[in-house]
């Protein structure tokens, strides 16, 4: 039975789920809900060539595999309107996670940032 690779998830993300509600004006707002701190390690994708070769890229893709739980052993799940924060820098989740060998030992996310 495969086991989470700990040695391999050297940061610590945190998932700030957003939950949604309706003003008097019957607009519908966004706010912080609650918040679960993951380990994790992030790698740069589809941009990545332009940290490598300097070139101008206005989004940038990452990779992040995360733990199956949270630091305090609890599961968790995200979606698309939830943030993910890691080194101060928040990230947009641009999907649900992905069980990477269908064990639940590790998920995947794909995260972008805006490059200013």
């Amino acid at each position: 039975m495969a086991s989470t690779p700990w040695h391999l998830l050297k940061d610590t993300a945190t998932l700030t789920n957003q939950t949604w509600e309706q003003g008097v004006e019957g607009i519908s707002y966004g706010s912080n809900g609650s918040t679960s701190t993951i380990k994790c390690c992030i790698q740069p994708t589809s941009a990545a060539d332009s940290l490598v070769y300097g070139r101008d890229t206005t989004t940038q893709m990452f990779d992040l595999f995360l733990a199956p739980t949270t630091t305090a052993g609890a599961a968790w799940d995200c979606s698309p309107r939830d943030i993910i924060t890691l080194h101060s820098t928040n990230y947009r989740i641009e999907g649900k996670p992905q069980d990477m060998c269908s064990m639940g030992v590790l998920k995947k996310l794909v995260v972008s940032r805006d490059l200013g």
